[in-house]
């Protein structure tokens, strides 16, 4: 059951810190927030940010996770490839290449544990943990890929995307 619960969670951790802060927004405004439930236990607390617009994939955004229970980095890995395949025009090759990236800036999480991933113009995705030095990559179908988990159209997770984006 743990194994699976894990399979399904996908999220890396990251932290809200001054300076990642300031370069992504001037004033963050709350859009929406959900909670990934799996079976009948609670993964995480999700909120999407924007600098004070709607939301837009042509603008900065940022997803933040407060996690409810621990989770290795393998499983989050593994669970964020899986989504990959589920995309439309997602190659082998991308998720193999994609892998790589995931391997670079993910990290396990406790129970608590605030992360964020930042969307940035161009492709710029960064990847912070609480306590730790922020990661960036600079992949645009990566970036797209990764935070279509959440956001995209064809999302695994439908509900929690109309909760994030204040659609009901």
């Amino acid at each position: 059951m743990k194994k699976l619960l894990a399979m399904l969670i996908l999220i890396p951790s990251l932290s809200w810190t001054s300076e990642v802060e300031q370069e992504a927004f001037q004033s963050p405004k709350l859009i929406g927030e959900g909670t990934l439930k799996v079976l009948m236990w609670e993964v995480y607390d999700l909120r999407l940010y924007t600098d004070g617009t709607a939301f837009s994939w042509q603008d900065k955004f940022m997803l933040e996770f407060d996690y409810s229970r621990e989770l290795k980095k393998e499983s989050v890995i593994d669970a964020s490839l899986k989504e990959f395949k589920l995309q439309p025009n997602v190659t082998d090759k991308d998720i193999k290449a994609w892998e790589v990236f995931l391997e670079q800036v993910i990290q396990p999480v406790q129970k608590g544990t605030k992360a964020n991933v930042f969307g940035l113009q161009k492709g710029k995705i960064i990847f912070h943990y609480e306590g730790s030095q922020p990661s960036t990559i600079e992949n645009e179908d990566f970036a797209r890929a990764f935070l279509n988990i959440w956001l995209g159209d064809k999302t695994s997770r439908p509900k929690l995307r109309s909760q994030l984006l204040n659609e009901y």
